[in-house]
């Protein structure tokens, strides 16, 4: 039976209002379905999430000249953190890539597009 159009829908604002953080992190193992997320947290950042389509959204974060540190981040989390209580959280997707070093001389901006297919 196919997902009504309604449906996919309802799942794309469904995510678009639950996606709040995206985390970089200093961890760079392969990301994989079954791996649990952010292993090594560098900092938390708010996204600007937007619908693209009934079936697309588009995730983007943004480390400022302000943010360093003295090792190379590896891996980027897409997650809902539950507001009112710290330890409920449910991460999405992580991507792990070539070491990045953040220094106070570059920014890093990090978008994604997510398609619901069903």
């Amino acid at each position: 039976m196919p997902l009504l159009n309604e449906g996919t829908r309802f799942l794309i604002d469904t995510l678009k209002s639950r996606i709040n953080e995206v985390v970089f992190g200093f961890d760079g193992t392969v990301a994989t379905q079954e791996d649990g997320g952010i292993s090594s947290p560098a900092v938390v950042v708010t996204p600007t999430v937007r619908v693209v389509d009934d079936n697309t959204l588009f995730v983007e974060a943004k480390l400022a000249l302000d943010t360093t540190f003295t090792r190379p981040l590896r891996e980027v989390v897409i997650r809902y953190k539950n507001p009112s209580d710290s330890t409920d959280t449910t991460d999405f997707m992580r991507y792990t890539y070539n070491s990045v070093q953040k220094t106070s001389n570059n920014e890093l901006h990090f978008s994604a597009i997510i398609e619901v297919t069903v």
